[in-house]
This record gives C-alpha cells, structure tokens and sequence, in this order.
C-alpha cells in the first residue's frame, strides 16, 4: 500500500491532533499521505491534492463520522478505492474504527489484514422532458421533499414504468440498505441487512393509512412527479443530504441502481449486527 488519501471533517472538535497522529502514523511506516487542500493548509504543507486525485489512492480514509463517509463514497466508488471510516464525535454507524483504536487498526490495515463490505449505491436523475437536468449517486438515500411554503403536495410513483400510486405527503425517498439506517428510520421505516439486494420505498410524513414502505429489488427503476396544483408547489430532491436540486411539476424523477459500489473496510469480528446492538442499542428496554 503506497498512497492513502486523507478526507477530514474539520468542524469535529479534536480534529487537529487526529489529524497530526494518523499522518504520523502512516509516514512513519512509509505510506504517503495525500490530502485536500484545507487539511495541507493546517498542517502547514504546501502540497496538495485535487478531489479528483482523492478518488486515484489505494485507499482512501473518511476522518469524521457518517456524513464523512458519504463523502468519501462518492470519490472513491467511482475508481472502486476501498475507504476506512475513523470516527471522531457523532455518532459514527458507518465508520468502522474509534479514534483510540486508530493505531491498531493502521498496522491491520498496511497488512491487509481487513475484508471489503461491498454496499449497493443509487443513482438520481432529475429530467425536463427528455433533457438530463441534474444527476448525482449516493451511498444511503433519494429524498424529494416539499419546500416549507408549499401546500401538501401529491406524488405519482411509478415502479419499472408501471403506475404505482398517488403518495399525499411530505416527500418520498427511495434508500439503499445501508441508507435505511439512516433518515428513513427516523420517518418509521424498516431496516434493511446491508447485503439485502433491495431499495426502501418510503412516503415521508404521508397524509393518509394506506401509504406504507415498500421493499423493491434493487434492479427496480422508480419514477418519481410531483403533481401540480392550483397554488403553486415545488419541491427539492436531495442525496445523501448533500447535493440537492429545486423539483418542480415539469421535471421527472427517476432513481436507480447506480454502476458502482462503495467498497467499505471492515476488520474481522465486526458485523452489522453488533453495530446495531452498539450504536441503535437494538433490542434494549428504556
């Protein structure tokens, strides 16, 4: 293993003296270390390194929590680059190793001593008849959600192209497994085993009974329209929470599977269960 890549959410408290410890880590066992600009500047290098060239590393470590971690996948999946989440602060699902364990968890690491949890990424299109507007892939979610001054808005969903229902609601997100842990479990969804082969159909905050989550196969196409109405109403299709466009009546939303996969490192006796157990505290009585 020569080079590592280095993303970093700097807002974490502490983040500084991680950053020094796991350079230090790492040269010292002769790997270079490549890094964005913001981390070369507080380290006070004067090299750095392109989000572009992030994505070209043998591996490439998320420093942060989750939201780190997605960021990380829409490098590294593209060029199949293995990432290694380390948590610092949050609450920290996705990433695999806590800040006191880095060190341990290096030397696994430059031995190869680690397996590749392989999870499945959607694709989102945003479509003006039959013009591409807007695209973006993601690790955990679709969201279209109405914007705060519209009225409760109407959204035809299509599975495969064929009609599936009206969805009076808030929103609809469509969710990989791993994304099911995430914000459509705060709306009442399922959670779905990460080597599930599925998508999660979930109506946001719906306004009637009849609405539940749907569990598609993955090779699924969903379509996606927001009705007009007599007022005007628009919405926002977010992934990931962090790329978003402007969804109007005129656009068509379709979500797929997307070509690549997000390639996770994980060390042997960590499984998804446990973290569920650990970090959901899954099954415990308050």
């Amino acid at each position: 293993m020569d080079r590592v890549g280095l993303l970093v959410a700097l807002h974490k408290a502490g983040v500084g003296e991680a950053i020094k410890q796991l350079v230090a880590l790492l040269e010292g066992s002769g790997v270079e270390v490549v890094m964005p600009k913001e981390v070369a500047d507080l380290l006070g290098r004067p090299n750095f390194a392109s989000v572009e060239d992030l994505g070209k590393v043998d591996v490439l470590i998320a420093l942060g929590g989750d939201g780190c971690v997605l960021s990380a996948a829409h490098i590294a999946a593209p060029n199949n680059v293995p990432i290694l989440g380390i948590r610092i602060g949050g609450f920290g699902f996705l990433a695999e190793v806590e800040l006191e364990h880095v060190e341990e968890a290096l030397k696994k690491l430059l031995a190869k001593d680690f397996w590749l949890d392989e999870r499945t990424m959607l694709q989102a299109e945003l479509w003006h008849g039959e013009n591409l507007v807007w695209s973006a892939s993601g690790l955990n979610d679709a969201v279209a959600l109405k914007s705060p001054t519209s009225p409760l808005p109407v959204w035809e969903v299509f599975v495969n192209d064929e009609f599936l229902a009206r969805y009076p609601a808030d929103g609809v997100a469509v969710a990989t497994p791993t994304g099911s842990t995430a914000y459509t479990l705060s709306a009442g969804g399922p959670v779905l085993a990460p080597d599930v082969d599925a998508f999660l159909l979930m109506p946001m905050y719906a306004h009637t009974l009849t609405l539940r989550p749907l569990v598609l196969p993955s090779k699924a196409k969903v379509t996606i329209q927001l009705l007009p109405q007599r007022r005007p109403v628009e919405g926002e299709i977010t992934v990931d929470g962090q790329v978003s466009h402007q969804v109007l009546p005129t656009h068509r939303l379709v979500v797929l599977k997307a070509p690549m996969k997000a390639r996770i490192i994980r060390f042997h006796g960590s499984s998804f269960y446990e973290r569920l157990r650990q970090k959901l505290r899954w099954g415990e009585r308050q």
